[in-house]
């Protein structure tokens, strides 16, 4: 008994001193065959191969497949207590005995059980392969999850990291909207580039039109980008990873606070379960109610057709995305007047633009059959603070748009029509980019202040951009403070600390500088255009809300590509990316005298 005990010793104190190095050829390894399986999965979205082709693809995809359950064995043999390991990552478990027993029975009698399984219920080749490319995207999150976990090796910050992610998934978007099934014409890279980073970035802004130029396939594609912009892919990733550990690293902690915008995560689980958790609902609750509120007078093909529809417009305005399947976006003539189905986008809207935290905040109230004022009361600063903005904003936004467009781009309205569709403009304006009225009819007064709430944008930790409700709200309180000679900003009698204010003037100085920039370099390359065009272009851009004046289609190269750099440095926030490329330096312990300037 003595001898197999330190039998095991050894054994335990041999695959110690390798793992390390095991596991780091492993992970390279995996990236390769992450990779190779992405391969064969646009291929088979790309260039829509027959049922042989498609078989072919199948056996290829069960290989990589095979590579991470080899991975994952590993990672049992590996463990000091395998019995424990199997116990903790019980799903994953589960998933790997099925791809176990679909090999085994393949390679012992040269059929795969479950694809066979698949045919005899009637389902395709191809539709089995979409089963297996599901089993391979849950496998490779959960190994991104994994790697979230243990990202402090290899020396990126959260921020750097969450900008990476967004490009990543920009560069996959461009890939798979170049292949020929995705598009009725052909695509050139740059479009299929601003149309993926668009989407990404759930801002709007198109050069081709979603509606017809883009197959089922493509436009599947385009909501699949902005979902995950919206809620981020390393959410996402971490979401998988949480299923299989009870809380998160420091690190990872760190990151879903840069992702989030907020300094307050309590367990990574539980707030990583309800971000999906409220995705889910918003968007369902919004497809299903969109379905029935349509009307008749648009032609949809089928109930399939019409059940897509409301998908892609819910999932689109809860991610703030504006994107349409209708040509003139919500202007359309059978859209515009369904004032039903333009509340409830309207609601998706606000709601995803108040931010996870709050949306957290709000449904988790424990006072909610209270007074309203307990109830208001029991909310957080910051929760308090985004609803009033948002409040405010939408109210202020939705008078002076009546006042503004009542003779004007309103005059066919009826009197509750035009309530309903200012209410929705001030809604989008801020983020998401849907339009019930012609954008290029606007008086000069309506796009000033359509300029003003596209640079304020949602609020942190939304899916939503612009320098957010609450860095807006800090600025005026402080502007306030000083005016009357407070030395502290006091919001709902609680003070705002000043690293707080300083971060406040750091993040609009920051936006201001880069618009200022990118609206110049538009000027250059695109000086056929108005100023005022370009300009709202570019907060539409930057803001990551898609509203545009008819000029986006007719940009040049130069132009797009501009507004693709404006869209991810609007998405990532322009201080995330100024401190990204910027050295921290670690204060000294001394202060120099105090100067006085003239101010003013």
């Amino acid at each position: 008994m003595g001898q197999l005990r330190n039998l095991r010793e050894r054994i335990n104190i041999f695959l110690f001193d390798i793992r390390t190095n095991f596991f780091r050829v492993m992970n390279v390894l995996s990236v390769i065959a992450a990779l190779t399986g992405l391969y064969f999965i646009i291929r088979f979205f790309g260039f829509s191969p027959d049922d042989t082709i498609t078989e072919d693809l199948i056996f290829q995809l069960h290989r990589v497949l095979d590579f991470f359950l080899l991975q994952f064995c590993f990672r049992v043999f590996f463990d000091f207590n395998p019995k424990k390991f199997l116990k903790k990552n019980i799903w994953e478990s589960f998933i790997m005995l099925l791809i176990l027993s679909e090999s085994l029975v393949f390679f012992i009698f040269g059929k795969a059980w479950l694809f066979h399984l698949s045919l005899l219920a009637g389902l395709s080749p191809h539709g089995y392969f979409i089963l297996v490319q599901g089993v391979f995207w849950i496998v490779v999150l959960r190994e991104t999850g994994r790697a979230s976990i243990n990202m402090r090796k290899l020396h990126i910050s959260p921020g750097a990291f969450l900008a990476l992610s967004f490009l990543i998934l920009i560069l996959l978007g461009t890939v798979l909207l170049k292949m020929p099934e995705m598009t009725y014409g052909t695509i050139s890279w740059v479009d299929a580039l601003f149309t993926s980073a668009s989407a990404s970035c759930v801002t709007g802004l198109i050069v081709q039109d979603t509606a017809t130029f883009f197959t089922f396939r493509g436009q599947l594609i385009i909501m699949m980008l902005f979902q995950l912009g919206g809620l981020n892919m390393l959410t996402i990733a971490t979401f998988i990873g949480s299923f299989y550990r009870k809380s998160g690293s420091l690190y990872t902690s760190s990151l879903l606070k840069d992702v989030l915008d907020t300094e307050h995560i309590g367990s990574l689980t539980g707030i990583l379960r309800k971000v999906i958790f409220y995705s889910l609902s918003f968007e369902i609750a919004g497809a299903v109610l969109l379905y029935f509120l349509w009307g008749n007078q648009f032609g949809f093909q089928d109930t399939v057709d019409r059940i897509f529809y409301s998908v892609f417009h819910s999932v689109s305005a809860f991610n703030n995305a504006g994107f349409s399947l209708f040509t003139n976006g919500l202007f359309e003539v059978p859209i515009r007047f369904q004032y039903g189905a333009q509340l409830v986008i309207m609601i998706l809207i606000v709601v995803g633009g108040l931010g996870f935290i709050v949306l957290q905040d709000v449904f988790t109230n424990p006072t909610h059959r209270r007074s309203p004022k307990g109830y208001w009361r029991k909310l957080t600063v910051n929760s308090r603070v985004v609803l009033t903005i948002t409040f405010w904003m939408l109210v202020l936004g939705a008078s002076l748009f009546f006042i503004f467009e009542y003779d004007n781009t309103l005059k066919d309205h009826s009197f509750a029509g035009k309530v309903v569709a200012s209410f929705f403009q001030s809604a989008t304006t801020r983020t998401a980019g849907f339009n019930t009225v012609d954008t290029s009819l606007l008086t000069t007064p309506t796009l000033l202040f359509f300029m003003l709430f596209m640079f304020v944008g949602a609020s942190p930790g939304s899916t939503g951009g612009g320098i957010k409700t609450t860095t807006f709200a800090v600025a005026l309180k402080a502007a306030w403070a000083n005016i009357r000679g407070r030395e502290h900003v006091e919001v709902y009698k609680r003070n705002i600390q000043w690293a707080s204010v300083n971060k406040t003037y750091a993040i609009i100085a920051v936006a201001l500088t880069f618009l200022f920039i990118f609206t110049i370099l538009l000027a250059i390359t695109n000086p056929e255009f108005s100023f005022r065009a370009l300009l709202f272009e570019q907060i539409s851009a930057m803001g990551t809300v898609g509203l545009s004046l008819g000029i986006t289609g007719e940009l040049s190269v130069a132009g797009k590509i501009i507004l693709v750099a404006s869209m991810f440095v609007g998405r990532i926030g322009s201080l995330t990316m100024v401190v990204i490329f910027s050295r921290r330096i670690v204060s000294g312990a001394y202060r120099y005298p105090n100067a006085r300037l003239m101010i003013g």
